[in-house]
């Protein structure tokens, strides 16, 4: 399959994060509306059976990845990096409060990874941070200045009642973005046209919750300057895009980080029960070394049997250095 990257460019304020799952069960919600149970039902059965139509990634700053998530600096190799940088002037102290911003960094640029991905670490992404400090690094700062999130209080529900929850208080955030922020979206495909017909219909009926009061509108285009080949090379290691589970994840080796997945069903679907069971997915950034290649279509993810979480995952291949 082909790999395309899309811009998304958002016209409003976007209440629900644009993560590769939910992004594809509103495409599945958008091939319902506009084609029917009997096309949706074909769609889900190839997901069922390990041949979806499409992959997609979560949507990233324009021009950034995830920072991959990597093992740390060892004792020598700070060591070294105080005698061989002149900036930090021999002191430890010094490296170790770069070190410190360096590890708050979310997103490393496409351009970074793109000369790095041959002969991948976390010291050599160290260092083109340095090195890049006053240039794209600075960009990525002014970026995450130019958006604001902001946190919102809600009230927790009892999933076996149906009530509210008594001190069952929490926050969610809606994100505000400035004028020429842009978003990149990476999916791989061999029926684009299907795809960007349910993207369209997304963009304008809105993602996310509290598309009633205007929240997470967007438009979007295809980058047709974008080579897979220039990002979706061969590599010993894979970085993943997505959230990411499997049935079985037993064959799972790498660097990585987990989260709890809490899932809802499309209201339109006529559900009475709008939750899906948690599991544990890999946050975007992962590292794998093995991990499944089938069974990421979750099933019995919720009462109604027919209902499936899609969690297939894009990765992005790199050789990383000292690797076996």
């Amino acid at each position: 399959m082909t790999v395309y990257r899309y811009r998304l460019i958002p016209k409003s304020s976007i209440a629900t994060p644009l993560r590769s799952d939910t992004l594809c069960g509103h495409l599945l919600c958008a091939a319902r509306e506009l084609d029917g149970d009997t096309v949706l039902g074909e769609i889900l059965e190839r997901f069922r059976a390990d041949e979806p139509p499409f992959v997609l990634s979560s949507a990233f700053p324009s021009g950034y990845l995830p920072m991959p998530i990597l093992p740390s600096l060892m004792r020598n190799d700070t060591r070294e990096l105080v005698k061989a940088l002149p900036q930090f002037k021999g002191s430890l102290f010094h490296l170790l409060e770069e070190l410190k911003k360096f590890r708050k960094n979310k997103w490393v640029p496409v351009t970074s990874w793109q000369s790095l991905s041959t002969n991948l670490s976390f010291k050599a992404l160290f260092l083109d941070c340095l090195q890049g400090k006053a240039g794209s690094q600075n960009k990525q700062k002014g970026n995450e200045n130019n958006t604001k999130i902001v946190p919102e209080i809600h009230n927790s529900i009892n999933r076996n009642t149906g009530r509210v929850l008594e001190g069952g208080l929490y926050t969610t955030e809606t994100t505000f973005y400035g004028q020429g922020n842009y978003l990149d979206l990476y999916a791989e495909t061999d029926e684009a046209d299907s795809l960007e017909r349910y993207l369209s219909h997304v963009a304008a009926t809105g993602f996310g919750k509290d598309r009633a009061l205007g929240k997470g509108f967007f438009k979007w285009e295809r980058d047709d300057t974008f080579a897979p080949g220039d990002l979706f090379g061969r590599g010993d290691h894979s970085m993943n895009l997505s959230v990411f589970s499997a049935k079985d994840l037993s064959s799972v080796s790498g660097t990585y980080e987990v989260f709890t997945k809490y899932g809802k069903v499309w209201n339109g679907f006529g559900e009475n029960n709008p939750f899906k069971r948690p599991f544990l997915a890999f946050r975007e950034g992962s590292v794998f070394t093995s991990y499944p290649l089938q069974g990421s279509s979750l099933t019995d993810i919720h009462s109604n049997p027919s209902i499936i979480h899609c969690t297939v995952p894009l990765m992005i291949r790199f050789n990383m250095t000292g690797a076996a």
